[in-house]
């Protein structure tokens, strides 16, 4: 088969299709299925109503399992249920979390941002590299975290803890993911199954911190 997509350390030479490709890779995506999980319970028991929660942590476990299928598989329709379902996650709980901070208009602004930055920079190399486009994009989405962190303090401190807390859990995945390909050297795996771990776990704190908020609404 041939090799397209995003290149691991785990990553062989010749593509047999055989279920996993990358084994480590394929196993640490479960992870993101748990922490889908555990985000689920996390909404039942605290906002059993809000709906868009429940996509939310629905998508937050199809990544996983689209994870788990491209790097079991590296077909081109799993590489999509990989990323797809991850970005759509991104954008509505962004939403959600600057809802609850912020005004109507300043979230919508978050929200079409998120969708801009990345689009542009996919479509118009502004004579960057495409690893310096991926670094442009995530500049953007820190810079919305930090507002958010921001907003959230004088609305609760926890919340604010933990959506720092979810900041730096997706500062250290993208630090892990950036290394995987000079890790190969000394770690035959790589570093990319981290990424895995520690991009959930900001997920998951992310879905924790928009609850936290809605439960301060309600009792302000």
């Amino acid at each position: 088969m041939e090799r397209f997509g995003p290149l691991y350390c785990e990553t062989p030479e010749t593509i047999t299709g055989v279920f996993p490709v990358e084994p480590a890779n394929a196993i640490s995506s479960g992870v993101i299925v748990l922490f889908g999980i555990a985000a689920l319970v996390l909404v039942m028991r605290r906002e059993p109503r809000a709906i868009v929660l429940y996509v939310a942590c629905a998508l937050l476990m199809l990544n996983g399992v689209g994870s788990i299928l491209w790097h079991g598989l590296r077909t081109r329709w799993a590489l999509t249920l990989d990323f797809m379902p991850a970005l759509i996650f991104l954008l509505i709980v962004a939403f959600l979390w600057a809802r609850r901070v912020a005004p109507l208009w300043q979230a919508s602004v978050a929200a079409g941002t998120l969708i801009a930055a990345p689009v542009a920079l996919r479509f118009f190399d502004f004579g960057m590299g495409l690893p310096v486009r991926f670094g442009a994009a995530a500049l953007v989405i820190v810079a919305l975290a930090i507002w958010l962190i921001v907003r959230s303090y004088a609305v609760s401190r926890t919340a604010a803890m933990t959506g720092a807390a979810a900041l730096l859990a997706a500062l250290s995945a993208l630090t892990f993911r950036s290394v995987d390909a000079v890790a190969c050297a000394t770690v035959p795996i790589g570093s990319h199954f981290l990424w895995h771990i520690f991009l959930s776990t900001a997920a998951f704190l992310c879905v924790f911190t928009v609850v936290t908020l809605g439960g301060e609404r309600r009792d302000a």
